[in-house]
């Protein structure tokens, strides 16, 4: 969506030097941009303004639009789509990854009550992981099949949230899930999909988990699985393990940097 979106704000979007130089002398960059002077250039979907602040003299708008962050770089007269790389690094994917750690640190309380199932590592915790799945995802079963091995070597907890991208039958999936009572091995086997008893497991609790599950994932911005955060909010999108191990070591280096 975030890519259409853009796409859509490329199509009729203008740069021109002479009115950055402009904005650079003008002093707040983003004094006078809003939706309106935006929606002026280019059409825009029903958004809020998250955040402006000036980036190498024009001002760097992230707009919430369905709970994706999308940014755009405006003057008065014109809008920039896209994303700014400074230095050989993508500067602007830095900050939403900056604004999507904080939703998840703020949305945390609504996911602690969404957790489905979960596993604690035999050899104490120094890290929660929050991972979102989907019962009918391959890619979701390839990670979940990693999870107790990868919870043990690194010593972290893993909280599952069931929220489904391939409705119906992915819902009334993870209903059933909820509804059977599952332990996370039993889960992973994947035997109790294999005996096609989903309508007899839809019961009122699972539905009213995997309801709430499904507002916060749209909250969150999220339009696919599997998605992993850490407790800082860092998200790792995919079944990517070893791009999850990387994060974890990240993290244990500034802890260690910070003694």
């Amino acid at each position: 969506m975030k890519n259409d979106i853009i796409s859509v704000v490329m199509a009729t979007a203008i740069l021109c030097s002479p009115i950055i130089a402009q904005a650079e002398e003008s002093g707040d960059v983003c004094m006078d941009i809003t939706l309106e002077t935006m929606q002026a250039h280019v059409p825009i979907p029903p958004s809020t303004i998250l955040s402006k602040q000036e980036v190498n003299g024009v001002c760097e708008v992230i707009l919430d639009i369905n709970g994706q962050y999308v940014p755009v770089y405006a003057g008065k007269n014109f809008i920039i789509a896209g994303e700014m790389f400074q230095d050989k690094k993508q500067i602007t994917q830095s900050r939403i990854d900056g604004l999507n750690a904080e939703k998840f640190i703020r949305l945390k309380p609504d996911i602690e009550k969404c957790v489905a199932l979960s596993y604690t590592p035999k050899k104490g915790i120094k890290q929660t992981i929050y991972m979102i799945t989907d019962p009918v995802c391959p890619f979701c079963h390839q990670a979940e099949s990693q999870l107790k091995e990868f919870a043990e070597k690194n010593a972290v907890a893993f909280k599952i949230i069931l929220a489904s991208v391939h409705p119906p039958v992915g819902k009334q999936k993870a209903i059933e899930a909820v509804c059977r009572n599952l332990s996370l091995d039993d889960y992973i086997k994947g035997t109790w999909q294999e005996e096609n008893k989903t309508s007899q497991y839809q019961c009122q609790k699972g539905l009213a988990l995997i309801d709430a599950s499904e507002k916060v994932v749209t909250q969150l911005g999220l339009d696919g699985v599997p998605v992993f955060f850490l407790e800082n909010g860092q998200r790792i999108d995919g079944a990517d393990m070893l791009a999850l191990e990387s994060a974890l070591s990240s993290i244990a280096m500034k802890v260690s940097d910070a003694k």
